[in-house]
């Protein structure tokens, strides 16, 4: 098994969701501006909490997400 972080792509400013920038390796949120890291952290405002994340891991084809 490997362990993964499963992140919500909810934006903790105004609920919007948020998209993952390949690319970048960023979430950004398209309503106000901010960004997120690959782990939730808060790289750019509005926002000023994290992105809420899970534990989970992958096990074959399935990826499961500690809830």
């Amino acid at each position: 098994t490997n362990a993964v972080l499963a992140v919500e792509p909810v934006c903790t400013h105004a609920g919007c969701t948020v998209d993952w920038q390949k690319d970048q390796k960023v979430f950004n949120c398209g309503c106000h501006g901010s960004v997120f890291g690959p782990d939730g952290s808060v790289k750019r405002a509005p926002a000023n909490k994290p992105l809420k994340t899970y534990q989970a891991k992958i096990e074959g084809d399935t990826v499961l997400v500690k809830a």
